[in-house]
């Protein structure tokens, strides 16, 4: 969702992969692509999002780079910043253990004590096993990205994003190398001093059982040859 400036390499911003903190430290050396889509756009979404932003101009970058997470701790990480941080998150997957409650007027909200108890509540007894059935079924191979929405965009496999060839995965266990060397791709100069880190967590990771483990991996399977 970063373009250099001279078009020639993109990154691609993938949910719960550190995306925002690549578009606080990468938007100040290239072109911030989300514009108005609401969500991160996939690989041939960035490239129709420049030539919108550079008419005339054919949008062909030498080099494309994204990172890539194991897939359930990427669904772990989605599965507790919603919790904490989008307090209407779960109202599309559970309208009928919302009915009668009033949502909460941001969607995103970074004090947890501003959500009435009532709706955190009802979001603290979901499950991850109960979010995952209630996802809909991973989207089929070159099928356009449709989510039922912003929120649950961080729901689809990291695949949605990357379906195209000549990708450069970078390992997010090495987020702070490969975000330097991204530096590097775009600006032709290194970074010096800590990164920021936006949405990271600030409590405990969650932890699934064995079954509710295999069932996410069985979610995500398009996600594990990547990761592998």
């Amino acid at each position: 969702m970063i373009i250099s400036h001279d078009r020639q390499t993109l990154f691609i911003g993938v949910p719960k992969n550190g995306s925002q903190t690549a578009r606080a430290v990468l938007g100040q050396i290239g072109v911030d692509l989300v514009g108005e889509m609401g969500r991160h756009p996939t690989v041939p979404e960035a490239i129709r999002l420049a030539e919108a932003r550079f008419p005339g101009e054919v949008i062909a970058p030498t080099a494309i780079y994204a990172f890539w997470r194991d897939p359930v701790e990427r669904f772990c990480s989605a599965v507790e910043f919603h919790k904490r941080c989008l307090p209407n998150s779960f109202i599309q997957l559970f309208p009928e253990r919302f009915a009668g409650i009033e949502p909460h007027p941001r969607w995103f909200e970074t004090d947890a004590d501003a959500v009435k108890l009532e709706l955190r509540a009802v979001i603290g007894e979901i499950s991850p096993a109960e979010i995952l059935a209630a996802l809909p079924p991973p989207p089929a191979h070159g099928v356009l990205f449709q989510p039922r929405g912003g929120n649950l965009s961080f729901y689809q496999p990291q695949s949605v994003w990357l379906d195209c060839g000549g990708v450069t995965l970078l390992p997010f266990a090495d987020y702070d190398d490969g975000m330097r060397a991204v530096i590097v791709a775009l600006a032709g100069e290194r970074q010096t001093g800590e990164l920021p880190l936006i949405n990271g967590s600030v409590v405990p990771a969650l932890e699934l059982d064995a079954q509710a483990a295999t069932a996410v991996c069985n979610y995500y399977a398009s996600d594990l040859p990547g990761y592998s």
